[in-house]
C-alpha cells in the first residue's frame, strides 16, 4: 500500500495559522494515547481471544483518531452554539450523533445478549 506521508512545508504552513488556543490543542493531541495494557484488556475482553501488541497499537491509533475527530466535532457544535470554554458532554453528545448519522461509528454486528 502507498503510505501517507505529510509535506512538512505544508504541516508547517497550517500550524502557523492555529490561535495559541488551537496550538496548546493540538500539542496535547500529539502527546496523548491510550495507555497499551489497558487498550489490550478492552480488546482482549470484546474479542475474547488474547490480542497481539501490533493489533493493541493499531487499535489505540483508531480510537485516538475517533477522539480527536469526535472533539473536533464537538468544537463546532460549540461554535454553532456561539458557546466558549471547556467542552461539555452535551457537545460530545451532539458530536457522537452527528458522526453516528454520517457513518463514522462503527455498528455492532452481532446482536446484544442482554438489554
Amino acid at each position: 500500500g502507498k503510505s501517507q506521508t505529510v509535506n512538512p512545508e505544508k504541516m508547517q504552513a497550517i500550524l502557523s495559522k492555529f490561535s495559541p488556543e488551537q496550538m496548546s490543542r493540538y500539542e496535547c493531541y500529539r502527546r496523548s494515547g491510550f495507555q497499551k495494557s489497558n487498550m489490550r484488556r478492552l480488546l482482549q475482553g470484546v474479542a475474547g481471544c488474547t490480542v497481539s501488541i501490533p493489533m493493541t497499537i493499531v487499535m489505540s491509533g483508531i480510537a485516538k483518531m475517533f477522539v480527536g475527530e469526535l472533539v473536533e466535532t464537538g468544537r463546532i457544535v460549540m461554535t454553532e452554539r456561539k458557546e466558549s470554554g471547556p467542552i461539555r458532554p452535551c457537545h460530545i453528545r451532539e458530536a457522537y450523533r452527528r458522526l453516528k448519522v454520517k457513518g463514522k461509528v462503527p455498528q455492532r454486528t452481532r446482536p446484544r445478549l442482554f438489554h
